[in-house]
This record gives C-alpha cells, structure tokens and sequence, in this order.
C-alpha cells in the first residue's frame, strides 16, 4: 500500500509514520477500497466505533473484460502502448484509426509501429494512400494470436 505501512507486532499495521491514535478493528474487519483516481497517497475511513475503510491508489487498470497472464506479460515485456497496438492489429489499421481508437498521439503510434516492424512483429501494406499495418505470423503467436 504504501512505504510508510508495517507490520508492528503479530496483530497490529502501522499505516503511516503519523502521530495518531490506534484504532482496534473488531469482529466487522476493515475495508480496503483502491481507488483509480488517485496516484499517491492513502487514507483511513473511519465510521465509530469500529467500522474502517483504508482508501489507496490502484496499481494497475482493468479494461473490463478479464485480461488473461499472458497479455500481462506482454505488455510488462514490450511495454503497454505497443502490446495494446499489437492486440489492436487483429484486425488491420491504419495508423490514424490506432491512434484514434487507443486514444494515443499519431507520434506515439508511428514510433510504436517502427519498434513492431523493427522487431518483424507488424508489416505496413501501402492502399492508395494508406498504409494498413498488420500482424506478422510472429506478431500473432507473441499476442496469443488475439485471444484474451
């Protein structure tokens, strides 16, 4: 939750370094409530006598579908913004429409997309005036060939 939380004891957390009372948590247990809108920081809730909830930053995000291990793992290895691309291109896109449907700057994606073929995971195919971008066959096997 935070540096400053420790155990102190075989019962008891220290939640910060502050200079508070103790609070007893009964037989109803105490909340933990993450919260996404906040970056850092935590703080206790409290309704007397004995009913707590410990508000903290959520690591992380969920996009509400369940996301399997092995999407967690590609975007801790490549990173979220190129695994969200490379998930994106089961179906083939320009630039512009990633850039749009991801809600990230065309920049980021061109550079993500130069990376990906770098690494012969996407290939560009020119279309008039377009350039389509698609999964390799390489690309399909490290997204799990888009299925989450």
């Amino acid at each position: 939750m935070s540096r400053r939380s420790a155990w102190v004891g075989n019962d008891a957390i220290r939640f910060s370094d502050q200079a508070l009372p103790d609070r007893v948590v009964g037989d109803e247990g105490m909340l933990f409530v993450p919260v996404s809108v906040l970056s850092s920081g935590t703080w206790l809730c409290e309704a007397p006598p004995t009913s707590y909830a410990l508000v903290y930053p959520a690591r992380g995000s969920a996009d509400g579908a369940a996301r399997t291990r092995l999407a967690r793992s590609l975007e801790r290895l490549m990173g979220a913004g190129r695994a969200a691309i490379l998930h994106e291109l089961e179906h083939p896109a320009t630039s512009s429409e990633l850039a749009a449907h991801l809600g990230l700057s065309l920049g980021t994606v061109g550079g993500h997309l130069t990376i990906l073929r770098d690494a012969d995971l996407v290939v560009g195919t020119r279309v008039s005036r377009r350039m389509v971008y698609r999964r390799t066959e390489t690309g399909h096997l490290l997204a799990g060939r888009g299925e989450d």
